[in-house]
């Protein structure tokens, strides 16, 4: 008799631990699952924020070319060293005519940066239309 409730509480015991080890489990794997969706988001806000300030870099440059040069027309321009870990960055600025409504010219500057040229999910893009008064 003994030894039937000694098993019993034994395999009692041992459906408890089972179950308390795949709730353990299933909490760390919940976490893990959480870290790796965080740092791949810092990852795409990190390249949105240099894509910003590569957008920044170009409507300065943009503006100042048309304030002293009256046939500037825009230009491309393709970073020799671009920022870390990035395979390609790169600046459009155009100057676009002026429409019906608006007497303005209108500079429109595009951002654009790869991380793994092997990876078009990795680009990000960014533009800003500016109006250029006289």
């Amino acid at each position: 008799m003994n030894s039937k409730t000694g098993r019993s509480r034994r395999g009692t015991v041992l459906i408890a631990v089972l179950v308390c080890m795949g709730f353990t489990m299933s909490i760390l794997l919940g976490c893990v699952h959480m870290s790796l969706s965080m740092r791949r988001g810092l990852g795409q806000d990190k390249q949105m924020d240099q894509t910003h300030w590569l957008l920044e870099a170009g409507a300065r440059k943009g503006l100042q070319s048309a304030r002293f040069n009256e046939n500037y027309q825009g230009e491309s321009v393709t970073l020799d060293r671009p920022l870390a870990n990035l395979d390609r960055a790169v600046i459009e600025i155009k100057i676009l005519p002026a429409v019906d409504l608006e007497k303005d010219k209108r500079l429109k500057v595009t951002a654009t940066i790869q991380k793994n040229s092997s990876n078009p999910e990795t680009i990000t893009m960014r533009s800003i239309t500016l109006r250029l008064t006289d």
